[in-house]
């Protein structure tokens, strides 16, 4: 729902992703549904911290040059995002708008030589449904379990410590392999057996990386990564699908009615109360469409 959905919404303040020595910081703003939460000033590093410790749904952005220099940098700042949040162009997908002309449709308006108004603008047009999603990556992941250090050489010792970590790799392997036999997913399994267990075990898996049940995992001796199929070029898709539109009838006596039927005059929603305000009829209508005909009608 709308009303919890949390948003990060980013505007550089200074420095660029182009420049190697002028890394860039941003004006960052945290809002849990129309709720402001935060302000800060951001580093990239600090930026993914916050994503990891956080998860918002969505990860708003102006424009991405503003975290990306081409397609292969795009790709990798996707990849380390969480899996559940999305990244959102506010101002569009192939078709670019102004960050001005989007957030005046919201009847909102902002100091454009402000970051943090941008980041705060940015931030609110994406929890109102404005925006394209950015696709990536194909329906198909892939997950490796793998030793996360080097074992080296040695003695005796050192071979009970070589046969250490592959007994957990393929202990890991296996673990993953339950998870995904019991989510149902489609999946391949490429194992490369080494002295005491597994080495490396992958899986090639039939299903989006939102998908996998199965989390990035780094120990002492495992690593586990997850990883998208890339698709050849970046697409972008809507973020909320257009509304339908609504013919609504209201009556706004001492039991306030409505009704809202869609262009066909088919009934999509009847309510009537005697506790209902004004902004509850309106949320109610929000939730079905968009009002384009309301016909009130007057108590006597």
């Amino acid at each position: 729902m709308r009303d919890r959905l949390k948003v990060f919404g980013i505007d550089i303040i200074r420095g660029s992703v182009r420049s190697r020595s002028r890394r860039p910081m941003y004006a960052l703003v945290r809002m849990t549904g129309p709720v402001i939460e935060s302000e800060s000033e951001v580093s990239m590093f600090r930026l993914f911290r916050l994503l990891a410790e956080e998860r918002p749904d969505i990860l708003a952005v102006g424009s991405l040059q503003e975290i990306s220099v081409d397609q292969h940098e795009l790709f990798a700042f996707l990849q380390r995002l969480p899996l559940q949040t999305k990244l959102v162009q506010v101002t569009g997908g192939e078709r670019k708008e102004t960050l001005g002309k989007v957030a005046a449709r919201f009847n909102i308006s902002f100091n454009r030589f402000d970051p943090f108004a941008e980041a705060r603008a940015t931030a609110q047009v994406a929890s109102l449904g404005a925006g394209a999603e950015v696709i990536a990556f194909e329906n198909e992941s892939e997950v490796v379990a793998s030793r996360h250090r080097s074992p080296g050489k040695g003695g005796w010792s050192q071979y009970r410590y070589i046969r250490k970590i592959h007994g957990a790799v393929q202990r890991k392997g296996r673990e993953i392999e339950m998870a995904l036999a019991a989510s149902g997913l489609k999946y391949e399994k490429k194992e490369t057996k080494a002295f005491g267990g597994s080495s490396r075990v992958v899986f090639r898996i039939f299903a989006t990386r939102d998908q996998v049940p199965v989390q990035i995992y780094r120990g002492a001796d495992v690593q586990v990564r997850i990883s998208g199929k890339r698709l050849e070029r970046i697409r972008f898709r809507p973020l909320f699908v257009k509304p339908r539109y609504l013919i609504v009838g209201l009556d706004p006596g001492t039991t306030t009615g409505i009704a809202a039927l869609d262009l066909d005059g088919n009934l999509l929603h009847l309510q009537s109360s005697r506790q209902m305000s004004m902004a509850d009829v309106i949320e109610a209508l929000y939730n079905v469409g968009k009002p384009l005909v309301i016909e009130p009608q007057m108590s006597r």
